[in-house]
């Protein structure tokens, strides 16, 4: 119980408008989709490897595909992460394959792996698959 409050109130500290998450402390990561247990590192992970649009943030991750609360969180996530995205590639080619791996709904025990042709190791920070 007192995990889930603890998650719920990060959550809703960085989801509020007087708290934007540009203002995240560096180094640090917050659950952006408590659901499905996705980080901010995560979707900028899935940003880096081609995932430009909420729809294939949640085909990929599962964002907002349980209650639907962190999809405007996401959005302002996803945002962010394409646009320091568009800032360094105009420097590199990228050659991406994104793989979707099935998974059922709210369950935290499938794992979810973002392949790249160049590195298929590369999904987050950690160098490992994604796994919510």
């Amino acid at each position: 119980m007192g995990i889930v409050i603890i998650l719920y109130l990060c959550y809703a500290a960085f989801n509020s408008q007087d708290m934007p998450v540009s203002a995240l402390p560096q180094g640090g990561f917050v659950y952006v989709c408590i659901c499905n247990q996705v980080t901010d590192r995560e979707i900028h992970g899935a940003v880096q490897l081609g995932v430009s649009t909420l729809d294939e943030l949640a085909e990929t991750l599962g964002v907002g595909t349980c209650c639907g609360r962190c999809r405007d969180c996401a959005q302002q996530v996803l945002a962010e992460g394409v646009a320091a995205s568009c800032q360094s590639a105009s420097a590199t080619v990228t050659a991406q394959t994104v793989h979707v791996v099935q998974f059922s709904s709210c369950s935290s025990s499938v794992p979810r792996a973002i392949m790249d042709t160049r590195d298929p190791a590369v999904a987050n920070d950690q160098q490992t698959e994604l796994v919510a």
